[in-house]
């Protein structure tokens, strides 16, 4: 399935945010926010989402700066 990940197309074997953001090693990271098809998804529903075919999944993380 194509997805585009932060602007950028990507090939994926699976259909859940859950797993994405597994691989990545998201999951549990604090300090990240995320929309699917410019609809912010609160992270308690982040397991439930289903992706499909040309979502476009936009992932923030937070950085301290000054």
């Amino acid at each position: 399935m194509k997805i585009y990940l932060n602007g950028k197309e990507n090939q994926i074997n699976h259909s859940s945010l859950e797993a994405l953001l597994v691989e990545r090693g998201l999951l549990k990271k604090n300090g990240i926010a995320l929309a699917v098809n410019n609809q912010v998804i609160p992270r308690a529903n982040w397991t439930k989402v289903v992706l499909e075919n040309n979502d476009k999944i936009l992932i923030i993380t937070a950085t301290q700066g000054g």
